[in-house]
């Protein structure tokens, strides 16, 4: 499944064209229903709903143009581990998003809402006719559970964002639209946290693929979304009756199935060798095109978007100095996690670069987004690389967290164990060295010690271990506001981060904290939750409610 195939499910659309021929008995003409029937055309609808995963800017289905989306967007910008970069004056719309000060007509978030209901679209059209297809039970299984693995994605993406939104579990008839309001932040959690229960009833384990299936959804990626899930809406969700057991159950169940295991060297999982590596549970798969934009785009912006301006890139997605600041001394990851030139003399994939502080907004860049040269496109701006979505160090750090909220710091500390002894004997990140493209040993020795703490000092370490493992992968946003703590985060960028060149503090203008609070719900514990607002065109279209402060 390297090459996503883009298929709009209105099939209306691809067996149209007889118009011509209207005396003729169209005997061969497939309908939507008997399209299911061939097992190859199954599939290809089923790829389809792939497709909007990885989807970024292009035409939409109508085709209005899509901006740019990565979950980075959220993840990361508008967390304590990045800033926006690029130049200053570069996509404001997403420094509005960083300062919560964002309007309903953003284009990034309008966007976002067209391709997750795109993709919730598609996943129900194939649901409804896989239903009465006649296609071998094995087959028609696993296509459904890809089915509600994917539209748990969007489920799950959706309320991350936007907080409850209009659920639709079948096509929508033309006599539904604009009638169906929002349901509620919580029935949207349960809606995503159902399609991944129905996914992991229906879908094989990682092993039961071929070979060249590579990519697709697995009982352990449905376990581990699951997991993730439950985890926020722990943290998020007034409502939430999901607890630390249901979280630990869904881990366990990933570890016991022996599926996966860490790669021994840290340095490769961001390098095209550690595509679909033993570690990898959930990766979109690329593959380099002739053109930049959907829908015949097969590859993605993801690298070029967050390189170096100054030598192939845009330049956004900078790492912060306070996450560079987090990593311990000797600590191997940070050589595979920022590169820029104030470290390691500027050297990326062995060549000493050059950098324009003018453009970028700290001085670091994503180093798990750095191309090598030999993988760059040539010929357009779509590149192979897969993009990483979750990863087995996920699922053992969720694990150590969960066991730590049930009382057993015995299997927390295990779990952190793990992660750090795989960091320990790694090396630093590929090409460290001027003129080389090998990975330099780090000739470190005790470093990083073992945890040895308890009670909220444990807990502590786990949040920071998440952050130095998982760093610029867009989780940090989320962990930070589902244990309570992204207010004091703001108050942190509000009084530390500075602007390019040093010379003043870049928020100190901004109010981030009372920004952030006017667009929040309340959440479990005091948890302060921020939305992001519902596009004008749906909010008047549909007549929606609006979120708090928009």
């Amino acid at each position: 499944m390297k090459k996503l195939i883009y298929i709009f499910l209105a099939f209306g659309v691809l067996l149209s064209g007889c118009n011509d021929f209207l005396e003729i008995d169209p005997i061969a003409r497939e309908t939507e229903e008997s399209f299911f029937e061939t097992p190859e055309n199954a599939i290809y609808a089923v790829n389809a709903c792939y497709d909007i995963i990885g989807m970024t800017e292009g035409p939409g289905p109508d085709g209005q143009w899509l901006s740019h989306n990565y979950e980075f967007f959220f993840g990361d910008f508008l967390s304590d581990d990045a800033e926006k970069g690029s130049k200053e004056a570069d996509f404001q719309e997403l420094q509005e998003m960083i300062e919560w000060r964002v309007t309903s007509g953003s284009g990034v978030l309008e966007s976002l809402w067209i391709k997750c209901y795109d993709g919730i679209y598609r996943t129900n059209s194939v649901l409804k006719q896989l239903a009465n297809s006649t296609l071998d039970e094995s087959l028609k299984t696993r296509l459904e559970g890809e089915a509600y693995f994917i539209r748990g994605y969007f489920y799950f993406y959706l309320v991350k964002v936007y907080g409850g939104v209009p659920l639709f579990t079948e096509p929508l008839t033309p006599a539904e639209f604009g009638t169906l309001q929002r349901a509620s932040y919580h029935e949207t959690f349960e809606q995503a946290i159902a399609d991944f229960k129905a996914a992991i009833d229906r879908l094989p384990e990682k092993s039961g693929y071929d070979s060249s299936e590579k990519g697709r959804a697995t009982k352990g990626a449905a376990r581990t979304y699951l997991a993730r899930t439950l985890m926020y809406q722990i943290g998020m969700d007034s409502e939430s009756t999901a607890s630390w057991d249901d979280v630990y159950e869904q881990t366990s169940a990933v570890i016991a199935s022996n599926e996966y295991q860490l790669v021994s060297n840290y340095a490769t999982i961001f390098e095209m060798e550690g595509e679909n590596n033993s570690e990898s549970i959930f990766e979109l798969q690329m593959l380099e095109g002739t053109t930049g934009n959907a829908p015949q785009k097969t590859g993605t912006n993801f690298n070029q978007f967050q390189g170096n301006r100054k030598d192939w890139g845009w330049g956004f997605n900078n790492p912060s100095e306070n996450l560079f600041a987090s990593f311990e001394t000797d600590d191997p990851r940070l050589s595979c996690t920022v590169y820029g030139a104030s470290f390691n003399d500027g050297i990326v994939h062995g060549v000493k670069q050059e950098y324009d502080f003018t453009e970028q907004m700290s001085p670091y860049l994503n180093r798990k987004a750095a191309l090598e040269p030999a993988f760059r496109p040539s010929i357009s701006k779509s590149s192979a690389f897969n993009v990483r979505k979750s990863r087995y160090a996920e699922v053992l750090l969720m694990h150590a967290e969960a066991a730590y909220h049930k009382g057993d710091e015995g299997t927390a500390k295990q779990m952190l164990e793990m992660i750090r002894d795989r960091a320990r004997s790694s090396s630093f990140a590929k090409g460290y060295t001027e003129g080389s493209t090998d990975y330099t040993p780090t000739g470190f020795s005790n470093n990083l010690p073992e945890v040895s703490t308890s009670g909220q000092d444990l807990l502590n370490d786990i949040w920071h271990e998440r952050r130095v493992e998982l760093a610029m992968e867009a989780h940090r946003f989320w962990d930070l506001v589902r244990t309570g703590r992204y207010l004091d985060a703001l108050d942190t960028k509000k009084s530390t981060f500075k602007t390019s060149d040093g010379t003043a503090f870049r928020y100190e203008n901004t109010d981030l904290r009372g920004n952030c609070l006017e667009k929040s719900i309340d959440g479990p514990n005091g948890n302060k939750v921020p939305l992001m607002p519902i596009p004008l065109r749906e909010v008047e279209d549909w007549g929606l409610v609006q979120n708090s402060g928009y």
